[in-house]
């Protein structure tokens, strides 16, 4: 039953990718989503860094936010979705347990967000964590692709969806 709504999820998230997305009514975002696959199978194990390259196609200045690598909540700056080869959803990974810190201290932990302003035609590179949210370590072909939330965060924009292969 649980796979049978994990693949349902999976099912809808890719016709999502077909729906005009959530921007203003009548008015296309003013920015592209585009990730790259790495050209080599991944082996199982090793961390998944997908470039996705955002493009202003807009004819004014745009602001983005970016990760810089960092493993950020979910959400925050993109949605990310894996299905493996089967269409099921892979299961995210449980956040990671707080760091150890000295007795009596208090640590405050404040994500490393950036963001850039593109002009119009610019574009930058950003990198998401895969691994740091999803267990890759079955070997197989994944699909994944991003969204970035829609307004206020961001635009709503969906990428394109690259296939990524794991290997013993």
């Amino acid at each position: 039953m649980k796979t049978m709504a994990m693949s349902l999820v999976c099912a809808a998230a890719l016709a999502a990718l077909a729906a005009p997305s959530p921007h203003s009514p009548g008015q296309k975002p003013p920015i592209t989503l585009r990730l790259e696959a790495p050209k080599a199978p991944l082996k199982a194990g090793e961390r998944l860094l997908l470039r996705a390259k955002i493009t202003n196609i807009s004819d004014h200045l745009v602001g983005v936010g970016l990760t810089a690598g960092e493993a950020l909540p979910m959400g925050l700056i993109y949605q990310v979705y894996v299905c493996d080869q089967r269409g099921h959803a892979v299961p995210r990974r449980p956040p990671p347990p707080p760091a150890p810190h000295p007795k009596g201290t208090v640590v405050v932990s404040v994500p490393n967000i950036g963001g850039v302003g593109l002009n119009p035609g610019q574009s930058v590179v950003d990198r998401i964590p895969v691994t740091n949210y999803y267990d890759l370590n079955r070997p197989g072909k994944y699909r994944i692709w991003i969204r970035e939330p829609p307004l206020p965060a961001g635009y709503g924009v969906e990428s394109n969806v690259v296939t990524v292969t794991v290997v013993k």
